[in-house]
Parts: C-alpha cells; structure tokens; sequence
C-alpha cells in the first residue's frame, strides 16, 4: 500500500462481518486490503468489553479525533491574550493573521485556527468581536455563481480599463447606506474614484425611481467633463440606470453579484461616514443641509492616498464646483 488511509465505517461493518464469520485475521485483512497488524491495532484500541462493535469503534475514533486537536491559542496564553486583544479592537482574524505574518512573528497562527478557537469556546462573546457577527462559521466554496440581473454587458468587468487608473475625472462609485430606524428612507453616497470627492443625498423612498432620480439631480449640477461614468452594487434601487444615462450621459456599470468590494472607494467612504452615521441613526432627524456640511467636513480632510491633500483640493484645481449637496 502506497499510503495509509484511516478505517471507513464501511470497513469496520465488513470487519464486524467477517468476524462473525470466524475468518483469520490474516484472511480478513487480504480480502480488506490491509495489513494484518493494522486489524489487531483497529481491534484492540477500539473493543467494547472484549467485542468488537462497527459502530462503537467508529464514535471511540471520532471522539479521540477531537480531543486530540489541541488549539494552539489554548496551548500559548500569551498568544492568546494578543488575538483577543485584537479581536477586540475590531480586527478581522484575517488581519490578525495577516499582521503577524507580515511582521515574521515568532508566534503565528493562521485565520482558520482562530475562528476554529472563536467557535469553540463556550462563551459565545467572542464571535460579537467579528465583522459580522455570525453565531456559526459558514462553509467555505458553497456560494452559487449567480449573473448580472440587470444585463451582463454593463458588469464592472466590460468597463474601460483606464478608469481602473484613477488619472482622469469624472468616474463614480454610488452605494445608499440604510438604518435600522428608518427602513424606507436611506441615503445615497457618490464618490469619484480620482478625487475621493463626496456627495451626500437624502431619499425619502428607496425604490429605484427616488433613488436615481436624486442622483440625476446630483449629476446635473455638475461639469460635463466630472459626469463620465458611475458603478452601483446589484441592488434594486441601482435598477433605473436609462434615467441616469438619457439625462446625464453617465455611463452605468453595475457590480458582479455580492462583490461590493470591487467599488473599493465607495465602501472605504461609507466605513468613514458611519462614524457619524451609526445604524441606530433615526433620519427624520438628519437635514440634508447637515449631510450637505457633513460632506464639506468629508472633503476638506487629508487623505494619504491623495498625498494628504484633501479631497476638495484635488478636485478644485481642476474644476471650480460647490460640495454642497443641498438643494
């Protein structure tokens, strides 16, 4: 044999089988195709009261299994104190595991470690720690490909290829922020991909129609030369894209399905803006005079990406325009 394979519970049944049979074990291990030392290994560690059971046998292996799978987070105290630590204070295990492995730590681990030692313990308040908040891990690679809903020539992937450079004007990502307080009402979030440049604006309705025809009213406002092309996510209030294209001539690109991450600018801004947006924002209190002032202070801060120029400078050495997004 090439290779050893651990007993099936199909092997054990056909061991309990010809056992019962009263064949050798030399015999039985011909016809299992396995070592005879293997059987008398199999059958001594997993016999019940001098019999051996398929059944019982299959459960002692997988409960040794388990106790065998010692978490390296349970060995090393220290290296535990630091993960929770940084779980703690927001990090993903991925950038905990990332981090160390970036800094050549003595003491790594990888992210599947840790949330296998997040789901294992018995207080569950660790899990509170992560992005989502999920009580159990999901399994991996079991998302179906799903396609465009709206029409597959306007995914993100037939959009020009100089627009991924961020040296021209004029490109947008849009996205709405919603709360958990007002369910109808949202609030849309432009960005332009060269500048960070934000707009801000109030929807009292979600359905696309408001939606779009908000961002119109944005997109109006400004030059000819800052209204070339705009990326939403797959969402339903994105759906109206002929309003945006016949008034504006702003080209619309849509998202693949459940990769909002591929409009990285957008996402990073709405990041920024629940600072001063949490979900538990009541909107029939928030003006879009105060978004409008809360996009000014969006705009005049220094964004290391813009060599710590802010927003605003960037865009008004080109284009001499007003923040402001109220109307």
């Amino acid at each position: 044999m090439s290779h050893y394979t651990h007993f099936s519970i199909t092997e054990r049944r056909k061991l309990r089988a010809f056992l019962d049979m009263n064949l050798s074990i030399p015999t039985i291990a011909k016809r299992l195709n396995r070592h005879r030392s293997t059987l008398y290994r199999e059958i001594e560690r997993n016999k019940e009261e001098h019999s051996y059971s398929a059944g019982g046998a299959h459960k002692k292996t997988a409960i040794r299994r388990m106790e065998s799978r010692t978490c390296k987070l349970e060995v090393n105290k220290a290296l535990q104190a630091y993960v929770i630590q940084q779980l703690r204070e927001g990090w993903s295990p991925e950038q905990i595991s990332g981090r160390m492995k970036l800094k050549k730590s003595k003491d790594y681990v990888c992210h599947e470690t840790i949330y296998h030692f997040i789901y294992k313990q018995k207080d569950k308040s660790l899990y509170y720690c992560l992005p989502y908040k999920k009580p159990r891990r999901e399994q991996r690679f079991q998302r179906k490909i799903r396609h465009c809903r709206f029409s597959e020539v306007r995914l993100i992937t037939h959009r020009p290829e100089k627009i991924n450079t961020r040296k021209r004007f004029g490109d947008w990502e849009g996205d709405c922020i919603e709360f958990n307080v007002s369910r109808k009402t949202n609030i849309t979030t432009l960005v332009e991909r060269k500048s960070r440049f934000l707009c801000l604006q109030k929807n009292e309705k979600k359905c696309s129609e408001v939606v779009m025809k908000n961002i119109r009213g944005q997109f109006e406002r400004l030059p000819k030369p800052l209204r070339r092309t705009i990326t939403f996510d797959q969402g339903g209030e994105f759906a109206d894209y002929r309003q945006i294209e016949y008034h504006t001539r702003c080209r619309v690109y849509y998202c693949e399905v459940r990769s909002p991450w591929q409009k990285g600018s957008n996402e990073n801004m709405n990041g920024r803006l629940r600072r001063y947006l949490p979900r538990s924002t009541d909107l029939s209190e928030i003006s879009q005079d105060y978004l409008a002032s809360l996009a000014e202070k969006m705009n005049n801060q220094p964004r290391k990406c813009l060599g710590f120029k802010t927003p605003k400078e960037v865009l008004t050495q080109r284009y001499n325009i007003d923040c402001r997004t109220s109307t």
